[in-house]
């Protein structure tokens, strides 16, 4: 996968955990949380939704980590529409 926060001689501006701490001391806890998270901001393919099957297969962008149910916020790609 992609790599986000590239290692560029131990650089502290250049870390996740930097940006991490940068969003949450701004009081962007959502961004913060996007950041931590595996797929935040990332394009992704639905799969095995059970609640709604007709997603699967659907391409989408990851926008918000919901972290109380471990499932993201999503933006279908051909649509503006959130799911």
């Amino acid at each position: 996968g992609a790599i986000f926060f590239p290692d560029r001689g131990n650089r502290i501006e250049c870390s996740k955990e930097y940006c991490i701490h940068v969003a949450r001391k701004h009081g962007e806890h959502e961004l913060a949380d996007l950041i931590k998270s595996d797929l935040g901001g990332r394009r992704c393919e639905i799969d095995n939704l059970t609640p709604r099957p007709e997603l699967n297969g659907k391409t989408c962008v990851a926008n918000q980590y919901l972290p109380e149910s471990n499932q993201y916020k999503v933006t279908l790609e051909n649509k503006s529409k959130e799911v």
